[in-house]
């Protein structure tokens, strides 16, 4: 593997062809330009103070419901009422005093403290920790949050500016640009974020108070972006990330809604057509042809700009110029590609068998949601429709292919 290949499997652990795919067959656009980019993220390291929910330890939750809900107020008592050991009971109430859950006042009575009565409501016990630290991800475009999946170091990995600078050099998949930040990071959206609902999807605890920023840094979000036309209104702008082999759409919002970003797409889009790079990549498109011997094919242009290769069914096979894989795919050559197709519908379902068969290979056990959704994405790509689990394994005998239908069985 060349050291371009293994960088940019780092970087994007999907190839372009999967984004154009769901562009495509998931978003029903037509995918016209590909650019891989460097989007600009503010990486902000917070101090804050810090509430986490977890479950309940089963004696904690019944000595603060007895606490809370029967007027219970002594460790005897509770001993008494859940016939517990008394040593055990006090043993409990020492862990929820020191998790401010239960307090103690000056006569020795027991109380919950609002901590507490909280985590009784919630059925969670809820944790403070004091000036927790923890970095948080902003685009620095629009100043919004991202998702819980961008932490996931597994998956994505954010550069410096110099690291992404370095990507421009690359000349073996589509143009490479860095989208610099608009403008400072914006204190006032930590205070909105702390008090967002829907905490959790932003990778937050249950609650977070007080929280300011300690230190901050931009650092940048490799992407793909897909320009595609829509059958009514002007371009789209979709945004792919290594998080997920999905459009991103909260990203490819502020993308599409930002007019400083919107306008150095779109400019870039004029700039490829006056430069005649559209000329260029028929020529290319034709020595890429002409090395599988099928010169006497040409790229056609569709009504919204897309490119199309239509070959016949012999062209596809293992041992033929294209994979059968490839079928319903595209073949990306810099920022343009052009969709593979072929008019045979038989052909298209051996495609879909292949390719289903290849994903389930892939995999030690098999989910049946996983798979469904699978094949109604490859169906769609294929043109063929609405296709059951039940359709393809009936496909499967028909075509002889026994073990893929029994495993489609077994989904059932």
């Amino acid at each position: 593997m060349s050291p371009k290949t293994s960088r940019r499997t780092r970087l994007m652990p999907y190839p372009e062809e999967r984004a154009l795919e769901h562009a495509a067959s998931m978003l029903q656009t037509v995918p016209t330009r590909i650019y891989q980019v460097m989007l600009p993220v503010w990486r902000v390291e917070v101090q804050a103070e810090v509430t986490e929910g977890e479950p309940y330890e089963l004696i904690d939750r019944f000595l603060e419901r007895g606490i809370a809900e029967a007027g219970l107020d002594t460790a005897d008592e509770l001993a008494a009422f859940f016939a517990l050991e008394p040593a055990l009971v006090r043993q409990a109430l020492r862990f929820l005093t020191a998790i401010r859950h239960v307090e103690e006042n000056r006569h020795g009575r027991l109380a919950l403290t609002e901590l507490g009565l909280r985590s009784v409501r919630d059925k969670i016990r809820y944790t403070v920790t004091r000036k927790d630290r923890r970095k948080l991800y902003f685009d620095a475009l629009a100043c919004r949050p991202l998702a819980r999946p961008y932490y996931d170091v597994r998956k994505v990995t954010f550069l410096s500016y110099d690291a992404a600078k370095d990507e421009l050099s690359r000349h073996d998949g589509p143009r490479t640009h860095i989208l610099p930040g608009l403008r400072g990071f914006r204190r006032e959206a930590l205070a909105e974020l702390a008090t967002a609902r829907d905490r959790d999807r932003y990778n937050l605890p249950e609650r977070i108070d007080r929280p300011e920023s300690v230190d901050e840094e931009q650092v940048f979000l490799p992407s793909y972006i897909v320009r595609a036309a829509v059958a009514e209104g002007g371009p789209r702008h979709l945004v792919y990330t290594p998080a997920a082999d999905e459009a991103d759409h909260e990203l490819s919002e502020v993308c599409e809604t930002t007019p400083e970003v919107f306008s150095a797409l779109e400019a870039e889009e004029v700039s490829a057509r006056r430069d005649d790079r559209d000329r260029d990549f028929h020529e290319r498109v034709s020595r890429w042809l002409s090395t599988r011997n099928l010169a006497r094919h040409q790229p056609t242009r569709g009504p919204h700009g897309g490119w199309q290769v239509t070959l016949p069914g012999g062209c596809f096979g293992a041992d033929r110029a294209v994979p059968l894989v490839k079928l319903g795919s595209y073949v990306v050559l810099g920022s343009s590609f052009f969709h593979v197709w072929c008019a045979d519908e038989e052909l298209r379902r051996r495609a879909l068998m292949k390719r289903i068969d290849n994903y389930l290979e892939s995999r030690v056990t098999a989910d049946r949601d996983a798979v469904v959704a699978r094949i109604d994405k490859i169906s769609r790509q294929l043109g063929l429709g609405s296709v059951t689990i039940e359709d393809l394994r009936h496909a499967a005998l028909r075509a002889g292919r026994r073990a893929l239908a029994d495993q489609l069985a077994r989904l059932r």
